[in-house]
């Protein structure tokens, strides 16, 4: 397991349509009102759908916390933590992969760019308290993208099986 200190190695994969909508997969779409007390719905989903692929017990526990993490985003910062909205989250179970994109319709993120993060891993107190979601789900899938356009703000990733399905 990486540190959070190191970024994960990605694979060597051709660019493909793994964090765009993909008719070959067996996709499941969740809709949640922007509560943080409904996000956990989500994360058992989450792991429900990993169960059905090659992924290990702590790759489904990598993928429950990568998508709570972009799901609780949407709700702590494009919507300020206000209920009444929607929050969407398509999970795609694909040949070679699981992909997530996770949709609002709030405040998008201006300049996205990949996160970094300084900190002493041994210092507990040099640990950012805030932030380090998109860090963690950079670190840990092996493709990630942000989308704005037409008031929908998407963010897509995906994880790439070690072998493919059957």
């Amino acid at each position: 397991m990486h540190a959070w200190g190191a970024p994960r190695p990605k694979k060597n994969h051709l660019p493909s349509t793994a964090t765009k909508p993909n008719m070959t997969g067996k996709t499941i779409n969740l809709s949640i009102e922007s509560k943080l007390s409904d996000v956990c719905l989500v994360g058992h989903a989450v792991r429900g759908v990993c169960c059905c692929s090659p992924l290990d017990q702590e790759d489904y526990g990598r993928m429950e916390v990568c998508v709570v993490e972009a799901v609780t985003n949407a709700i702590n910062h494009a919507y300020q933590r206000q209920n009444g909205f929607r929050v969407e989250t398509a999970i795609t179970l694909h040949e070679d992969r699981i992909s997530f994109a996770i949709s609002d319709c709030g405040t998008a993120i201006v300049n996205y760019a990949p996160r970094s993060l300084e900190f002493d891993p041994e210092e507990i107190g040099s640990i950012p308290e805030n932030g380090m979601g998109l860090f963690i789900i950079e670190t840990i899938m092996d493709e990630v993208t942000y989308t704005s356009a037409d008031g929908r703000n998407t963010l897509s990733f995906c994880k790439y099986f070690p072998s493919p399905l059957p």
